[in-house]
């Protein structure tokens, strides 16, 4: 099977249908109460989580793929402990260094959004003829940087969901609304936000499903494997005649003109949205003080 970087950003995209799905939505909400400008640093930082592991099996193909392949399911408990217990923290309100946390209104840390894509990337080694495709042309044609590239964009389509939610939850102006920052929970000398709280309650859970279904490989995916098999072919069969030149400068084309429209949005709703996110943020503060 001949891949190229359509090909590769199509199969990511078609993750949507496998089992892994089953980690985007509850991911996007750990982290989703934020201002309009977080969220899609965050969803960034997602995209970098899924890039640390998912990069490194295109670069080191031959070797790594091999290890990760046979001792995934190490992986994947590793980090959902690593995701538990940071869940745990939030919930508990224990600060972290300053580099890896937010303030209470923007939801999960840092560290817990990145972690987050790190183990999206692992549970998704188990998906499709596509990814296997890329593993192999690294592996075999001996091009650790063709693989590496390869596995970004992989990673790119995987994370374009996220990506989508954050704006549309962002044109939707939900994340400016009075009812998702209620007053804090204080009880005796522990107080934190309920979204602190509700963001630490769902990176557990998420903690638990890859834990128990060893990294979503035991769910059900939308499709049967044997039809995402025969859908991942095709695609990639269709896919295989867009150049690697053409797909580069038509996402950039893309990303220029996405990146235009967002931040024209921005100044355009700045004077009302930049007073009241900033009274919010003195607000949640104040009270964390």
């Amino acid at each position: 099977m001949v891949i190229g970087y359509a090909g590769a950003f199509l199969g990511g995209i078609l993750t949507l249908l496998s089992p892994c799905s089953a980690l985007l939505l509850p991911a996007f909400f750990a982290y989703a109460f934020s201002t309009r400008t977080r969220l899609v640093a965050r969803t960034a930082l997602f995209y970098l989580g899924l890039l640390s592991t998912l990069v490194p099996l295109g670069v080191f193909a031959g070797t790594l793929g091999s290890l990760v392949t046979q001792h995934r399911g190490i992986l994947v408990a590793s980090g959902a402990g690593l995701v538990i217990v940071l869940g745990l923290a939030q919930i508990a309100g224990i600060r972290m260094p300053s580099i890896l946390r937010n303030n209470a209104q923007a939801g999960s840390s840092r560290l817990s959004v990145f972690a987050l894509g790190a183990v999206y990337g692992i549970a998704g080694v188990c998906t499709g003829p596509i990814l296997g495709s890329i593993l192999t042309v690294a592996a075999v044609g001996g091009n650790a940087l063709y693989g590496g590239i390869l596995l970004a964009v992989y990673a790119l389509g995987m994370a374009l969901p996220l990506f989508a939610l954050a704006l549309l939850w962002d044109r939707l102006g939900i994340s400016g609304r009075r009812w998702l920052r209620p007053p804090p929970v204080t009880i005796g000398r522990w107080s934190n936000s309920w979204v602190m709280i509700i963001s630490g309650v769902l990176s557990i859970g998420i903690g638990v499903l890859l834990l128990v279904t060893d990294g979503t490989a035991g769910l059900g995916g939308v499709l049967t494997v044997t039809d995402q098999f025969q859908l991942e072919s095709t695609v990639s069969g269709a896919a295989s005649g867009v150049p690697n030149t053409v797909f580069a400068l038509l996402a950039a084309a893309i990303l220029a003109v996405t990146a235009a429209l967002y931040f024209k949005s921005q100044r355009n709703g700045r004077p009302a949205s930049t007073d009241a996110e900033a009274e919010s943020e003195a607000a949640m503060n104040k009270e964390n003080q």
